[in-house]
């Protein structure tokens, strides 16, 4: 399976005047598109992961993705 380098980002949130780290990771292209901002490494994740049916947005993972939690067994198959 291939694989894509995921971030996670921020935006600014006009309600509260405040930069806020969203619960989703993304790619630099889908974070771009929205207007966040990337920090940090970075991981490799599965592509499967930012093309998943749970995300609703290209190159953006579900919200609550947690990368860490992919690392060892096998959490999902794709058909």
């Amino acid at each position: 399976m291939s694989k894509v380098r995921v971030y996670q980002f921020g935006k600014y949130d006009v309600r509260t005047d405040e930069m806020c780290t969203s619960r989703r990771w993304g790619t630099i292209e889908a974070i771009r598109e929205i207007g966040g901002s990337e920090f940090g490494p970075g991981l490799e994740v599965d592509k499967f992961a930012v093309e998943a049916p749970e995300s609703d947005m290209p190159g953006l993972t579900k919200r609550g993705f947690d990368p860490h939690k992919l690392v060892g067994f096998q959490k999902s198959v794709k058909a």
